[in-house]
């Protein structure tokens, strides 16, 4: 089995203004009914607005606004949805609010810029109501909108092999993937039981050799290591100080074994590793506002808060930064005791970005660490995604999840990295298999640090893929 992704990613980002049309009632010392929630309410007494809707405030007043809405379900699409309150004021006149939707109470407390998912309450292709009811003696000034993040649209061409008559089938499979607010995760379709067209067609004897050899055959091979000569090792880490600390005594462990390590990250970790006696280069970003970004986004996709937010740009300008600090942590002496410094191989993290390109340029040896599973398996779906097991079967989609990732990660970074390849290091932009492939097709190793006791390494991974404890 061989996957490989196509870029025929549609992005969509719609607005939907709901702004006209309420109906609201206005009680200043009367016991609100609960039946004003219910579908079936009879609200013809009520007047009619558009929001916002300002009125003088009394502290005893409560503000009742119902709207019905018909909402076209577009059934291609797997996307989250939301319903989004914009203030035209300060911040101070937001009001505590009570939200139905169809009859379900799906929000109650004070309005902020987080957005309020409604994508499991809302009737699709039918009529929908909405009430809210605005107490503290404020009436709603705020523009409501339906709201629903960027999502991906694309596919995946799966390869399967027939053992017995050596044939190759090709099949397209559409995918969707969208970012939940609700979880944190992506969420992902993958649709494995459409009829396509399926091409067939024999392997000869080399392409056999070579796919065998990949994919199904999983026995040891045995590897002599000579005398390692002495060499400058960097390590690339983006991230915490959980993710640095590991590294410390890596990097302690190949100094005993006599090589030079420089242990590249943070500017805020610089302490931590010079007073462990290892060489420290500075990479730009500031790690409490790369992890608030992928903590609030699984890494990659951005969510709703994130767009409301405007994280999104501030985000890009972070990792086109670090992108350009990776070639100079491989390149530049120390910034303190100005020794030269050329790497002679790399160790990395994912989120360190310029690994493989730098790796490229100097053309030494590159080793990708990570305590998360970043490489495709069957055994378990990508650590980012909640994935739909209702249109295929389980190791398939599991397996799949992973280019999906890799396919929405490339497409939010290509820009970014394709411009730090032209300018910075001279070496050609890349393509999309290219791209998002790169670490496969090299077989760049990965170790992986937890315990095998803990999460086996799966059947399906190579050689050059470790589970270290």
């Amino acid at each position: 089995m061989s996957i490989a992704n196509r870029n025929d990613a549609v992005e969509f980002n719609d607005v939907v203004d709901l702004n006209r049309e309420w109906k609201y009632l206005h009680l200043i010392s009367q016991t609100p009914k609960n039946d004003y929630a219910l579908v079936n309410y009879d609200d013809k007494h009520w007047k009619t607005i558009e929001l916002p809707h300002y009125e003088t405030i009394n502290d005893t007043s409560v503000y009742w606004y119902r709207k019905r809405f018909h909402w076209r379900y577009k059934s291609n699409i797997s996307q989250q949805i939301y319903f989004n309150f914009c203030s035209v004021e300060n911040d101070n006149k937001i009001p505590g609010i009570i939200l139905w939707l169809n009859e379900e109470l799906i929000f109650t407390g004070t309005l902020s810029k987080q957005p309020i998912e409604i994508t499991s309450y809302l009737h699709r292709n039918a009529d929908n109501f909405v009430v809210i009811c605005s107490s503290d003696g404020y009436s709603l000034s705020l523009s409501t909108y339906i709201f629903m993040p960027k999502a991906s649209i694309g596919q995946l061409n799966y390869d399967h092999i027939d053992e017995n008559t050596l044939k190759l089938k090709r099949k397209k499979l559409d995918y969707t993937a969208s970012f939940s607010d609700t979880d944190g995760l992506i969420d992902v379709v993958i649709d494995s039981t459409q009829k396509m067209d399926e091409e067939q067609y024999s392997l000869d004897e080399d392409e056999w050799v070579n796919v065998s050899r990949l994919d199904i055959d999983q026995s040891q091979e045995t590897v002599i290591a000579g005398d390692i000569p002495r060499l400058a090792i960097l390590i690339l880490i983006v991230g915490t100080r959980g993710d640095v600390q590991p590294f410390i005594a890596l990097a302690k462990t190949l100094r005993s074994y006599g090589h030079r390590v420089r242990l590249a990250t943070h500017e805020t970790f610089r302490k931590f590793v010079r007073e462990n006696g290892i060489e420290f280069y500075p990479l730009a970003g500031d790690p409490a506002d790369l992890m608030s970004f992928m903590v609030k986004n699984a890494g990659i996709l951005p969510s709703v808060s994130s767009i409301v937010s405007g994280d999104v740009g501030k985000s890009r300008r972070i990792i086109a930064d670090i992108l350009k600090s990776t070639w100079k942590a491989c390149i530049d002496e120390d910034d303190e005791t100005g020794v030269p410094f050329v790497a002679e191989a790399i160790i990395a993290n994912p989120p360190s970005y310029g690994h493989i390109h730098c790796a490229q340029k100097l053309q030494i040896p590159l080793h990708m660490m990570f305590t998360m599973p970043w490489s495709p398996t069957s055994a378990f779906p990508h650590p980012f995604c909640k994935v739909n097991y209702d249109l295929g079967p389980t190791d398939l989609i599991n397996r799949l999840s992973y280019g999906v990732v890799d396919m929405l990660t490339w497409s939010g970074m290509r820009d970014i990295i394709n411009e730090f390849r032209v300018d910075t290091l001279q070496l050609p932009s890349l393509h999309t298999i290219a791209g998002f492939q790169g670490l496969t097709i090299e077989k760049v190793p990965y170790t992986y640090c937890w315990s095998p006791s803990l999460v086996p390494k799966p059947a399906d991974w190579p050689q050059h893929i470790s589970v270290s404890g």
